[in-house]
């Protein structure tokens, strides 16, 4: 039977947990605040300003026709600095479009060599903008100074999220809101949430994955670099290695979970490192870069990446690299994909994302190169 105390208790518990403030600021005061350092982007969330330039030029002209902007959501930092949680694409809009009030020249000049539209340093030139047409193609500089005023005193809502609130708190406010639409990858996410933990572990897992040995073995196209694609696989194995026992809800649950605690208890070492270089090193030495993470078909590589492979291979050779010589990789990897077919179907393929099913994958990979 429902426990109405109970719940009532919960709620009051779980609320108390959040401890906000909140206020409306101009965004000449935002403006100002970055200037003076004290709110932060840091390079991970730099990297996902992702609005292109009709996008920047359409929230500006939204600023002058007096539109509301949804609220933005900051924390606080272990140095009594806001750190931006939701409202990014914003933020670096605001800050690109009068980037000439806040960098010096030489950094402007540089930026506009790369003429990168998700580069705050690169003043906008407005286009593509709808309903006041005359915008087009006008900067920040170049606009008479009562436009730039309205812009500035434009208004929006903050909510902050004070020290005392704990980081797994911190974390899941991270994940609601930024998970609300399907702009970022999982991986990009989870990057950032981690960061409200420490940036040891998602600074080491960036190293990592830049690493060309584990680029070249995994195969993962342009775009799914971009995205974060080789983080999450690097996680994926580290996580089926350490923390398949925890696996409860989904692989995307699952692989959060375990990149929060990785962050909170810093639990891969150097070794442990070294270790996911040589399984890779191993793979690529084999001949099966870009060729072991995928099924075959009428004997060769064919469709997209397969993290079920990845949870058999990567993790069977990782428990044994070292017994294992190039040849003998090259050898088993046949025979799981010829020999071994049906029972690696049995654990792959639809409905693969299971504990049940990881855990046969990851017992299968062992005892193949084992």
């Amino acid at each position: 039977m429902n426990d109405v105390t109970k719940l009532l208790s919960q709620i009051d518990e779980k609320r108390d947990e959040v401890v906000t403030d909140s206020y409306t600021i101009s965004w000449r005061e935002v403006i100002n605040l970055y200037k003076e350092n004290e709110i932060t982007i840091s390079p991970d969330y730099q990297r996902l300003f992702r609005w292109d330039n009709a996008r920047q030029s359409q929230f500006i002209e939204s600023l002058l026709l007096n539109i509301p902007t949804p609220t933005l959501f900051f924390y606080i930092d272990n140095n009594g600095k806001q750190e931006v949680i939701d409202g990014l694409q914003r933020v670096s809009t605001i800050i690109r479009f009068f980037s000439e009030d806040i960098f010096n020249k030489e950094e402007i000049d540089n930026a506009k060599k790369q003429n990168s539209v998700n580069d705050v340093r690169n003043p906008t030139v407005l286009d593509d903008v709808p309903i006041i047409t005359e915008l087009n193609g006008w900067t920040a500089k170049g606009l008479p100074d009562k436009v730039s005023r309205t812009i500035k005193n434009a208004r929006v809502n903050v909510v902050i999220l004070e020290q005392e609130t704990k980081p797994e708190t911190k974390y899941n406010v991270f994940k609601r809101l930024n998970r609300s639409g399907v702009r970022l990858s999982d991986q990009e996410i989870r990057n950032c949430m981690a960061r409200l933990a420490g940036n040891e572990f998602a600074d080491r897992l960036r190293k990592m994955a830049e690493i060309d040995g584990i680029v070249q073995a995994l195969g993962i196209n342009e775009d799914g670099q971009k995205s974060q694609g080789v983080e999450e696989a690097l996680l994926r194995v580290m996580a089926s290695l350490t923390y398949a026992d925890k696996f409860s809800h989904s692989v995307t649950d699952f692989l959060d979970e375990f990149m929060f605690y990785a962050a909170e208890h810093n639990v891969i070492d150097i070794n442990f490192e070294l270790k996911i270089k040589r399984t890779f090193d191993l793979i690529n030495i084999a001949g099966l870069s870009g060729k072991a993470f995928k099924f075959r078909k009428d004997g060769a590589p064919s469709g997209p990446f397969s993290t079920n492979l990845l949870d058999v291979v990567a993790v069977g050779i990782f428990s044994n690299v070292d017994n294992l010589t190039p040849a003998e990789v090259a050898k088993r990897f046949d025979y799981l994909m010829d020999g071994e077919i049906k029972e690696l179907r049995a654990c792959t393929g639809s409905g693969s994302n299971t504990k049940a099913k990881l855990e046969k994958r990851i017992a299968l990979g062992k005892k193949v190169f084992g």
